[in-house]
């Protein structure tokens, strides 16, 4: 794949064709992309503010003037670091759910604002953490001398490897059926899903194992339920899996896994090259993730369609290939995008020899559509 507008891809194939890279196809490219962006942006911190208000499997509580506001560790330690190691770090692996952490010199109101900040904003929110520090009456000084006890005491633990955005180098000599740390350097939607993500490729605080095609993948128990419909279901008490340390999942492989894990924890915006856009766009309505479907018709609009530009030869059996992948998992608005730019050049694909290997039912609506559009024009 080769770039052709900003942070996407487009068929190499296609680049020697003239007008590929035109500048109507950059705009609605890139038009395209924004609008996904700022969808699965939006999506991602509605499910991370909705974790925190439902309470989601969370496993630290604090207490500020005899209001309790329950949260997540490792949430917090991705996202205000120095927050959580003054206030946490110290005495983390005693603190449990029902021995509130107290939160002196803060407001109920700004401490639970602060809180919903650091679960849904989108932006760099380092000055948030400041200020909340500097009124619990930390000077930087103080602060930075525990910080770096801190990291000393938590240099064999899991929360270590967060220390200066490393991956531990020993994970996969432990166990070579944990799942590479590669995130095929795919665009996260936002600053929040670019930390979330960290937490994923770099194993930090995780509660429950999924095994997948023989790899094993680490994950939170919290984040997952916040995000997919079906794990919620799985994780919620209800499933014989909820009380489990492991999940073992059927039906998909590991390249499609970690695409998956890469949505829930960075809403991330493209596919690496090895995936199987078809495939994870059934499994992204199989799982509940409206969002990871958006992205895959996104990604099929782009480099199979060439978003519908003027017609190529090379992208003719795309095309065709978009409209049964369409069909098959009911994406209707794609269908119909895909049946409309046929019928419109239906004498360029009436030739073709791919279209001749198109299911007899879809040939028929083609066929259909084209009768109704001449009937129209006459």
């Amino acid at each position: 794949m080769a770039r052709c507008e900003e942070g996407a891809t487009v068929p190499v194939a296609l680049l020697g064709s003239p007008g590929v890279c035109s500048k109507g196809l950059q705009r609605k490219g890139l038009c395209e992309r924004r609008r996904l962006k700022a969808t699965v942006s939006e999506q991602l911190s509605q499910d991370m503010l909705r974790l925190l208000r439902e309470e989601i499997h969370t496993d630290v509580t604090f207490s500020t003037d005899y209001t309790l506001f329950k949260a997540h560790k490792a949430v917090l330690l991705v996202r205000v670091p120095d927050f959580y190691f003054h206030i946490i770090g110290q005495t983390s692996d005693s603190i449990t759910n029902h021995e509130p952490v107290p939160v002196e010199n803060v407001e109920v109101l700004e401490f639970r604002t602060f809180l919903q900040i650091v679960y849904s904003s989108n932006r760099d929110i380092k000055s948030y953490e400041e200020e909340i520090c500097r009124k619990m009456k930390t000077e930087s000084g103080i602060l930075q001398k525990k910080l770096d006890f801190n990291f000393q005491k938590c240099k064999n633990s899991s929360d270590y490897s967060l220390q200066k955005h490393e991956i531990s180098e020993d994970i996969n000599d432990r166990d070579d059926s944990l799942i590479s740390n590669d995130n095929y350097d795919l665009e996260p939607a936002s600053e929040l899903g670019e930390d979330l993500l960290k937490l994923y490729v770099k194993h930090c605080c995780p509660d429950i194992d999924i095994y997948v095609d023989g790899k094993r993948f680490k994950a939170h128990r919290a984040i997952l339920s916040a995000r997919s419909s079906y794990f919620a279901a799985m994780l919620s008490g209800c499933w014989a899996e909820s009380s489990r340390e492991y999940i073992t999942l059927q039906g998909i492989n590991h390249v499609e896994m970690n695409v998956m894990m890469h949505f829930i924890y960075g809403g991330i915006l493209d596919f690496p090259d090895k995936a199987n856009v078809g495939q994870i766009l059934n499994m992204a309505d199989m799982y509940g993730l409206e969002g990871l479907k958006e992205v895959a018709i996104y990604i099929l609009r782009r480099d199979y369609c060439n978003f519908f530009q003027k017609p190529i030869s090379r992208t003719l059996t795309s095309i065709l290939e978009c409209l049964i992948i369409a069909h098959s998992v009911g994406v209707e608005s794609l269908f119909a995008d895909c049946m409309k730019w046929i019928v419109k050049h239906f004498a360029r694909f009436w030739s073709e020899r791919s279209f001749a290997n198109v299911p007899p039912e879809i040939q028929k609506k083609c066929l259909n559509m084209l009768i109704q559009s001449l009937v129209s024009i006459n």
